[in-house]
């Protein structure tokens, strides 16, 4: 380890010496010696080193400081730059994004209001077809009540020949068009009936 020990270069006070009662500047002798004694470069006697720094040493710590400035000062300079950069392309990428969802949505509303038009057609139908459904329905039960008297009257009158005694109990044409009168009306019953079933299957 080094035995060198830093000091300050002394430090004389003019005002202090004129306080003094010493108004007189030295003489040359007198300065040759103090120079001497305390060279003005800043080196102390063997063994010992001023605690100021030299000239170049300021320079190159002057320099360095202003490289260092400039060098921050180019990062700043780039990073504002890249943060503009960046700045306007995400300003046009959400102006991007945000006009194809504009548009997204109004072919979704375009949509939305075609579709609500075409079910309220549909909706329309269904409720025209319903009510149609409806009188059709009063049309067969009425159709069906109207089977009831000739179906009532043909069997009947079958009930009175079954009743005949004797030579008056024969089959004729007669008893056989009832026959197919009975039958026939039976068959129009059941359909009635089952186009009703259908007409209310299909209003449900």
């Amino acid at each position: 380890m080094s035995s060198e020990v830093l000091v300050s270069r002394p430090h004389f006070d003019s005002r202090s010496v004129a306080q003094a009662g010493d108004p007189l500047p030295p003489t040359d002798a007198e300065a040759t010696f103090m120079e001497d004694l305390h060279p003005s470069s800043g080196l102390a006697t063997a063994g010992y080193r001023s605690a100021k720094y030299s000239a170049e040493e300021w320079h190159v710590n002057n320099f360095s400081t202003l490289n260092q400035a400039v060098i921050d000062r180019n990062n700043a300079e780039r990073i504002r730059h890249e943060s503009k950069t960046l700045y306007t392309e995400t300003e046009a990428g959400t102006l991007r994004t945000q006009a194809e969802g504009t548009r997204h949505l109004g072919e979704r509303l375009q949509d939305i209001h075609f579709w609500k038009s075409e079910l309220q057609q549909h909706i329309e139908k269904l409720l025209a077809e319903t009510d149609l459904l409806l009188r059709q329905k009063r049309r067969l039960l009425k159709a069906l009540d109207a089977t009831e008297i000739p179906f009532a009257i043909a069997t009947d009158n079958l009930t009175c020949r079954e009743r005949r005694l004797g030579p008056d109990l024969i089959k004729d044409r007669v008893e056989e068009e009832l026959l197919k009168e009975v039958e026939l009306i039976r068959s129009i019953q059941a359909l009635l009936k089952r186009t009703l079933s259908q007409a209310v299957n299909q209003i449900k």
